[in-house]
């Protein structure tokens, strides 16, 4: 029977690969061995080798440790989704970002500076939106609505090291993610308990899907050849649409059960 290895992520996918061995380890502690052409995982828990890898690691801070893990992982050769390659792409916000705009769809309009020391020389109207470094799931992300508060943002940012982009906020209508799994696309609406609609969030519907955004959906899906990518779009009231990133790893929280077992699927096709 082949491992299936799962890095964090869910607890269920046990129950989706009944065919295989599905083990799990978080890459916060695990440690990788590439010997003789073989890739071996190693934690606290053991050791594993794999014959597929199921990437599930989200909403923490990327890491040099987890780019090193995913170029092993690639130099390896063992079927990943998404692939190394494809999650190397989206390994920073900025680069991710990049891709968005490659394909030519309506990004939010932002600036960056790579040093604290510079945001001063970005006048914006208020309110707008500070991001700083690569974080993800809402941190390191705030509403600056006034110059009091400003000011404060300004003396936090001092003390970071990473680079800050600062856009416009979006007084959005809806916040809609399109999710594509192989071949197949689904779209949710969502709302969140305050301003960031993808934290705390407190509903969320499956939506009739528009073919403008499939569309734009497949075109990122085919740019980047994985297997998995959801789209995060904010509409105002008057139709305006802003991309605001790609999720290579996208939870799957109110979405059916055929999108858990499409993914699953995806991986076991893998050769």
């Amino acid at each position: 029977m082949e491992t299936i290895l799962v890095i964090n992520g869910e607890a269920y996918w046990q129950d989706f690969l009944p065919d295989y061995k599905v083990e799990q380890k978080k890459i916060q502690t695990t440690e990788w061995l590439l010997k003789d052409n073989q890739l071996f995982a190693i934690d606290q828990n053991g050791v594993c080798k794999p014959d597929k890898i199921l990437w599930r690691v989200g909403a923490i801070k990327p890491s040099a440790k987890h780019k090193t893990a995913l170029d092993v992982i690639q130099l390896s050769g063992i079927p990943c989704v998404n692939s190394a390659n494809v999650l190397a792409k989206g390994f920073d916000r900025l680069t991710m970002l990049n891709v968005l705009k490659e394909c030519k769809l309506p990004l939010i309009p932002f600036n960056v500076t790579t040093t604290s020391t510079h945001v001063k020389n970005i006048e914006m109207p208020f309110p707008f939106v500070v991001k700083a470094g690569n974080y993800h799931g809402g941190f390191g992300k705030v509403l600056v609505e006034n110059e009091e508060k400003w000011q404060d943002i300004k003396d936090l940012l001092f003390i970071s090291e990473d680079y800050i982009t600062i856009e416009p906020f979006i007084q959005y209508d809806k916040d809609i993610r399109y999710l594509a799994i192989g071949d197949k696309i689904w779209a949710m609406a969502r709302k969140g308990k305050f301003w960031k609609a993808n934290v705390q969030t407190t509903d969320f519907v499956l939506i009739d899907q528009e073919p403008s955004l499939i569309a734009q959906t497949k075109t990122l899906q085919n740019y980047l050849k994985a297997d998995i990518v959801a789209i995060d779009i904010l509409e105002e009231k008057n139709g305006n649409r802003y991309f605001v990133e790609y999720n290579d790893i996208p939870g799957l929280s109110g979405f059916p059960n055929e999108a858990r077992i499409e993914l699953a699927n995806c991986l076991t096709r893998l050769k």
